[in-house]
């Protein structure tokens, strides 16, 4: 089937089912993206004669299946899907060049409607954490976040990479056990992507992007912020921020929480983050960055999200913690709208030693 991708400045291309002859073709594309060293488990070089055993039983259609993304003549991307006991297990990419384009959607609908037509109950994968757009792309099709295998992977430079379980589950029908299911939690998507101010502060909460790495490492190297959250790496390096930003990623695509920066015109200001508890209760959190302190960032940026919280995830309670010698992290939360409600004695360590922090929160339908 002809597949016309979304940007107008990529060639269209051709879905089709891989063939005998595609082999040379296809591990070509696939030693290029390996070679690039971020987005799949091969990497390059690649034992061909290993693989052309998964290669022949994928296009014999032996229980699997091999779309093919042809531009041209030229294969720029490919989704495997191989079936076992009702679960189908995929591996996808596409090439350098036709990302963005339309053609990750592309097989992903085509190996969904095969997994449904050999009556899969479940289809499953995994991706880097780092790999934002894959866990995105996945996400809006209805994958879920399953689990993170911590340092699961060892590549040939002896690094232990993690990566993130996703699955779809397409039999939401037939019961399970033992025991009860717990419900999966919707991702979270953003109106618009990102949260503004009607106030017309221009404060703006967007996710994460990769790029926002090197100014994450500069601006938190800074002794107030260090001050007061001390789980901080330090030094803090970029590799702490691409995990950072790739565990935000993951946190909203699983439902578990609302990370956002805090952008003002085109510099990047802070963070705010929403933790959910439960469906009813969340927790939320700020930095701002020294340059643009005393001027309701952190203020402006906690009413945004917890509102966003009230009105789009249907919470009834926000609280906040902050160290009670935290003076401005305190003011920042009552211009919030949250209310002081005690002190929780010795809680967290601040430099070192126990400390004793104020519980503020705020209930749905406040002020």
């Amino acid at each position: 089937m002809a597949v016309l991708p979304s940007s107008s400045s990529s060639p269209s291309f051709t879905l089709r089912l891989g063939e005998p002859a595609d082999f040379d073709a296809y591990m070509d594309a696939f030693e290029a993206v390996a070679a690039e060293g971020r987005w799949m488990g091969a990497e390059a070089p690649i034992d061909r004669e290993a693989r052309r055993p998964g290669f022949d039983k994928a296009v014999a259609a032996d229980g699997a299946v091999l779309y093919l993304a042809d531009a041209g003549g030229e294969i720029v991307g490919s989704v495997h899907a191989s079936l076992a006991r009702g679960v189908v297990d995929i591996g996808m990419f596409v090439a350098d060049g036709y990302r963005g384009g339309g053609i990750g959607s592309a097989l992903l609908e085509a190996v969904i409607d095969w997994a449904r037509r050999n009556h899969a109950h479940k289809i499953s994968l995994a991706a880097w954490p780092t790999n934002h757009a894959a866990i995105g792309l996945y996400a809006r099709y209805g994958f879920r976040v399953e689990g993170t295998r911590r340092r699961q992977h060892r590549r040939r430079n002896g690094a232990l990479w993690d990566s993130v379980v996703m699955g779809l589950v397409l039999d939401e029908e037939t019961p399970g056990g033992p025991g009860p299911m717990k419900p999966p939690r919707p991702s979270i998507v953003l109106p618009d992507g990102r949260i503004t101010d009607p106030g017309g502060s221009g404060i703006v909460l967007r996710p994460w992007r990769r790029a926002d790495g090197p100014a994450i490492v500069r601006l938190v190297d800074d002794p107030e912020i260090r001050r007061w959250i001390t789980i901080l790496p330090n030094p803090y390096s970029a590799a702490d921020a691409d995990e950072f930003i790739a565990g935000t990623r993951v946190a909203l695509t699983a439902g578990e929480g609302v990370p956002l920066a805090i952008v003002h015109g085109r510099d990047l200001v802070g963070a705010v983050d929403l933790r959910l508890a439960n469906q009813h209760n969340g927790d939320i959190g700020y930095w701002v960055a020294a340059a643009a302190r005393g001027r309701g960032v952190a203020s402006t940026a906690t009413r945004l999200l917890s509102d966003f919280g009230f009105e789009a995830l249907g919470l009834r309670r926000v609280e906040l913690n902050a160290a009670v010698g935290n003076i401005a992290s305190r003011r920042a939360a009552e211009k919030a709208g949250f209310e002081l409600e005690g002190v929780r004695r010795s809680w967290q360590l601040v430099d070192g030693v126990p400390a004793d922090f104020a519980i503020y929160s705020r209930i749905a339908n406040s002020p």
